[in-house]
């Protein structure tokens, strides 16, 4: 591996790794907190679906607004801004009141994702433009496997808090690791280096954009002629893919808590099982793509995905709740990481950004759909139900991306 490619293995090793700790804190558990303060399944749906909505609103102007800037320091600001929230999450059980608490924790929800979809975009430009096409899939695998191993830990150290402390000081300490976390992410990802060939030739491609006059600008800024050809195909089979993902999403948290009456520990001892398979699972993954390519890999892994609502439909305490995480976790180490490498094989290298705003779009309506389809759904037929009709159309969805993908 040449040396300036091993820098940004190691910075975007230590990104992944606090983002690792993010995952098993924050991320992991504030959903379950929102339903400990009496949230119900309709504003667990709301927590989920406000970062696809303002994802949706924002990407697409993000798009030519990131292919003129730096994206590392793009990376940094908006790293930096999104991810202070975590910060506030801390202060909010000292509200009494929770029913100010879940409607305060929608507003926040609501403000700092303003900053997210830039961010997210800049990222994942940053990380195709530093990393070469024939290294993704070794990057990939080292930081779903490193992610794998500190989301475990983190998993089982944040439930021995949550299980020692009393509530909600637990919640407290494990929101504030969660920022420290985010915040050694950021840091890692503003030393991330872009080759100079690679810039050299954003550059010029910008130069092109610029002698463009104001009216052509603004057409082209939304460029609709994205949606021609054959990366349209890939995105309306992503959509689904998102849409049959996230469907359960919002009820997973509500059932673990309403319906199966599990302990927070129970819930960090499932979260590890989830990583460990996926971490066992990542060690093959670069050998498994490259025998049969990402989008195999990506269609049996959802396939695989419906095993995780599917088990737990029938679970009536922790046991098969702890055998659906280590399924999933096997089926996710399959379709998570190969998903963005998928998604690469169709977009060009000088018009990147825009392309993966179409993407973030089109894959987040899908996320926004499913988050409040869930609650609906779960409402009309019963949550044991809505977790089997999740369970057919993600598999229904892997299916259909091994047929027309």
């Amino acid at each position: 591996m040449p040396e300036d490619l091993r820098q940004n293995f190691f910075h975007l090793m230590m990104d992944i790794g606090g983002y690792g700790v993010l995952n098993a804190t924050a991320l992991t558990f504030l959903n379950i907190y929102a339903t400990r303060i009496h949230a119900g399944t309709e504003q667990i749906g709301i927590l989920n679906a406000i970062p696809a909505l303002m994802t949706m609103l924002l990407s697409l102007p993000a798009g030519p607004y990131l292919e003129k800037r730096s994206l590392t320091k793009t990376s940094i600001v908006l790293g930096i801004l999104h991810r202070s929230y975590y910060m506030l999450l801390v202060l909010l059980p000292f509200i009494l009141n929770e029913k100010l608490q879940v409607n305060l924790l929608i507003a926040l929800t609501f403000i700092m994702y303003i900053p997210y979809s830039a961010f997210a975009l800049a990222f994942n430009s940053l990380f195709s433009a530093a990393v070469p096409p024939e290294w993704r899939g070794y990057f990939a695998g080292a930081r779903n496997a490193l992610f794998a191993v500190v989301t475990i830990l983190m998993a089982l150290l944040s439930g021995y808090l949550l299980e020692v402390l009393p509530f909600p000081i637990g919640y407290q300490v494990v929101f504030g690791l969660g920022f420290i976390g985010a915040m050694v992410s950021t840091y890692h990802i503003a030393r991330i280096r872009v080759p100079e060939n690679v810039r050299a030739n954003s550059i010029e491609a910008n130069r092109g954009r610029e002698r463009l006059s104001l009216i052509d600008q603004v057409r082209k800024s939304l460029r609709i002629d994205i949606l021609h050809g054959p990366f349209l195909r890939v995105l309306i089979l992503l959509t689904i893919f998102h849409f049959c993902h996230y469907l359960p999403s919002s009820i997973f948290p509500v059932f673990m808590v309403n319906n199966l009456h599990l302990t927070d520990q129970t819930i960090s001892v499932g979260t590890s099982l989830f990583y460990v398979t996926m971490f066992i699972g990542s060690l093959q993954h670069s050998r498994i793509v490259n025998r049969f390519g990402n989008r195999w890999v990506v269609g049996i892994g959802m396939v695989l995905m419906a095993t995780y609502p599917a088990t737990l439909s029938l679970a009536t305490g922790p046991a098969l709740y702890l055998v659906a995480n280590i399924l999933g976790g096997f089926a996710w180490s399959l379709c998570g990481t190969a998903l963005f490498n998928y998604l690469l094989e169709s977009v060009p290298v000088e018009s990147r950004p825009s392309y993966l705003a179409w993407f973030s779009v089109l894959a987040n309506f899908g996320v926004l759909a499913g988050s409040l389809l869930g609650p609906v759904v779960s409402n009309s037929v019963g949550i044991v139900t809505a977790l089997v009709l999740a369970a057919v159309l993600r598999a229904a969805s892997g299916a259909v991306i091994l047929r027309w993908g």
